[in-house]
Parts: structure tokens; C-alpha cells; sequence
């Protein structure tokens, strides 16, 4: 079963003279193993949306539903937290333990399994996002690197085996290296065992990339919802929002601004370069 978002709309402090608008009527269904982006302007709303998917926030109006679960309803967020695990922005932060091990194991903890079944989640979880179990397991997260506290961090979500994986901004302050190795874990996880991703991102060419569909968020409201290809044909749109455009989309707009014909509008770098070798090769 999916998240149902139905008319969703979220407004922090209301009822004072601080009330602010987040989210307003939002509608949106995210499909069983999808991979969908969030994009949007600094302010747009993309954290507050996600924050609903597992409970941290209740709408102000409309409803949320994880596999038919209602996020309003107290005594079944744990089974939904369950569900969706969330990784917020720098997830490094949320270390807290003595061990990674003891780290990982806290979720499932809490989830109330046998101690046999935490150690196999916990060693399962640090060889999924490529730390030695041996290696990593008494150690202090506190020694470890910056990349490797973020995987982690992320172990630590994994362990509990989300149906769903909610990640704000994941590859923030990594090097080229680190945020190819995140999305590579990402698809991976996916792949491997049908986990649905949904990623806020301010990369364009990430989401293009990776993304089945992408969510549009603009000033609180669902721009559009669709396939990269459709989103990023909307690019004067997008450039009004304040959102940058895929390098492939850009290049291609400013070789029509120096007269070159390019058929289409492209949005991954792959494609557009294929289609430029092929065109080069065809004229010579």
C-alpha cells in the first residue's frame, strides 16, 4: 500500500499573531518502492511535508496515510515509525552512544525485537552501508570520520528495515565522492529489497538522475508532480520558482542561445552527450 497525502495543509503556531502557512492542500500519493525527489526554494516546505510521513508533525488539515495507517491516530505512529524511516539533514548529529553498534541496535530496540534479532539487524545494517562489522562495531561513533558517521547514522534507520526511506538532503557537505557512494547505497537499497525513496534535494541533476517522479513545491503548494522529463520541461517555471535546472538543461538552452537546433530538451548529462556524439558523427 502507499503514502496518501489528501489535501494536506500545515500551519505552525495558528491561532497566534505568529501563525504561519507551511503546507496548504496538498494532495499526492507516493507509490510502493517508488524513488521520488522533492525539490523546491529555500522556505518552499519541503521539510515540513516530510515530517508528516511519519508523524513528527499532524496536519493542521487534511490526513496522511502510511499503508493505510493514519499518522492522527497516537497509538499507531510507532507501527508507522516503523515503516518510514526518516534521515535528516547532517544524520551524523544524532549520534549519541558509546558504540556504533550500541548506536545502531537503539531503533530496533525500541521496536521490542529479541536480542539475537537486534545483532542481526545491527551487522546486517553496518555491511550495508559498507562498515566492517568487526572493524566498526565497538567503536566510539564519535571516532569516526565524517563520512563514516553518516553511514552510521544511516545504519541506524536501515536496521529497523523501513518500507520507505524519507531522506532530507542526504549527500549535504560531501565531497563528489561521498554523494556518488550515498545514491549508489541508496539505489542499492532499492534495488536489493524494494525500499521506497523519497528524497528532498536542492540537486537537480541528482534527483534527474535517480528520481521515478519529482514533487514540485512552491511557497506550501504542489506545483506538479511528474516524471523528470515533464518537471524539467517546465524550466522557465522553475527558474521563476528560484530553482536551477540540470547542467544538461542549461547546456542545452545555451546552445540554442548560440543558434544550434537540439530537438529536445534533455535533463541527464548521459543523454545529451550521446545525442551530441551521434549528431557530430552524422555530420561529419
Amino acid at each position: 500500500m502507499p503514502i496518501e497525502i489528501t489535501q494536506l495543509s500545515h500551519t505552525y503556531m495558528p491561532g497566534s499573531q505568529l501563525a504561519y502557512p507551511a503546507l496548504s492542500d496538498i494532495s499526492l500519493t507516493i507509490q510502493d518502492g517508488e524513488f521520488l525527489g522533492i525539490i523546491g526554494h529555500t522556505g518552499s516546505g519541503k521539510s515540513t511535508l516530510i515530517q508528516h510521513f511519519n508523524g513528527l508533525l499532524q496536519p493542521t488539515l487534511g490526513s496522511i496515510l502510511v499503508d493505510g495507517l493514519d499518522t492522527r491516530e497516537k497509538k499507531v505512529r510507532k507501527q508507522i515509525r516503523s515503516l518510514v524511516g526518516m534521515v535528516f539533514q547532517y544524520p551524523e548529529y544524532q549520534l549519541f552512544e558509546e558504540t556504533v553498534a550500541r548506536d545502531v541496535a537503539f531503533g530496533p530496540k525500541n521496536m521490542g525485537l529479541e536480542e539475537a534479532e537486534i545483532a542481526t539487524r545491527v551487522t546486517e545494517a553496518l555491511r550495508l552501508v559498507g562498515l566492517d562489522p568487526d572493524a566498526f562495531s565497538e567503536k566510539s561513533p564519535f571516532e569516526l570520520s565524517g563520512g563514516e558517521k553518516r553511514r552510521a547514522a544511516l545504519a541506524g534507520i536501515l536496521a529497523m528495515r523501513p518500507k520507505y526511506l524519507v531522506l532530507d538532503e542526504p549527500m549535504a557537505g560531501l565531497d563528489p565522492r561521498g554523494r556518488r557512494e550515498i545514491l549508489s547505497l541508496i539505489e542499492s537499497l532499492r534495488g536489493e529489497f524494494g525500499t521506497g525513496i523519497v528524497m528532498v534535494s536542492h540537486s537537480m541533476d541528482d534527483v534527474a538522475m535517480y528520481a521515478d517522479r519529482i514533487a514540485v513545491l512552491d511557497q506550501g503548494a504542489l506545483f506538479m508532480a511528474d516524471t523528470p522529463e515533464q518537471v524539467f520541461s517546465h524550466s522557465e517555471a522553475l527558474l521563476k520558482m528560484g530553482l536551477n535546472l540540470p547542467q544538461a538543461t542549461q547546456l542545452v538552452r545555451a546552445l540554442r542561445a548560440r543558434g544550434i537546433d537540439i530537438a529536445r530538451d534533455y535533463f541527464r548529462m548521459d543523454e545529451l552527450a550521446q545525442a551530441l556524439i551521434g549528431r557530430w558523427n552524422h555530420d561529419r
